[in-house]
């Protein structure tokens, strides 16, 4: 059998990846510092009624690089409620280690990401958490996660023996109709977006 047949999907699905990869790239580098704070302001907002609403108290959550959700200050709001908070530290292998957050001031990581000091759990850490708040490119409405291609979540996701309810973290432009999905992308349950709180139904078979 010809290998190329097997070889094409997957090389099409890579290819469609790249695209939204792309677009949603320079969709965010659009944004004006006034979007971005308005934007800051009301996801902080959501994941803060999210969490409050599970009584959640450990989370993932992440540091945002330029034109991601940020998420500062629903992070200074779980401070002052005693909610513990893992943020991630990216490893060399593609995997991901977590730091327990208000150790100290974050420093430059790898791929030009701020990550957290203090000692470092296994990514294993994260199925302690009552909650996993993610970053992503993009989300579809099956709940299908985009990250951008390094796998460090899906590795990390399928490491857990049991997995917290997972929501990824996007602009509401970043929630879309359908993405490509490979056998490795980890769904996720909901997303939050500056519009809101979405949960994903779940699949059954």
């Amino acid at each position: 059998m010809d290998s190329s047949v097997g070889a094409t999907p997957v090389s099409a699905r890579a290819r469609a990846k790249r695209r939204v990869r792309a677009a949603v790239r320079a969709s965010r580098a659009t944004r004006s510092p006034s979007d971005r704070s308005t934007a800051a302001a009301e996801i902080s907002a959501h994941l803060i009624a999210l969490v409050e609403a599970a009584q959640a108290r450990r989370v993932t959550c992440y540091l945002a690089t330029a034109g991601e959700p940020d998420p500062e200050l629903f992070l200074q709001w779980a401070t002052e409620q005693g909610i513990e908070v893992l943020l991630p530290v990216s490893l060399p292998d593609h995997t991901l280690a977590w730091v327990l957050a208000g150790q100290g001031d974050p420093v430059p990581g790898r791929h030009g990401i701020r990550e957290p000091v203090g000692p470092r759990l296994l990514a294993t850490a994260a199925g302690s958490a009552d909650l996993l708040l993610i970053p992503a490119c993009a989300v579809d409405r099956a709940g299908t996660r985009l990250g951008w291609g390094l796998g460090y979540y899906d590795r990390c996701l399928a490491a857990l023996d049991q997995r917290p309810p997972v929501y990824a973290v996007v602009h509401d432009a970043d929630l879309v109709a359908a993405l490509p999905r490979d056998a490795h992308d980890i769904p996720v349950t909901g997303v939050v977006t500056p519009a809101g709180v979405r949960r994903f139904a779940a699949k059954t078979g």
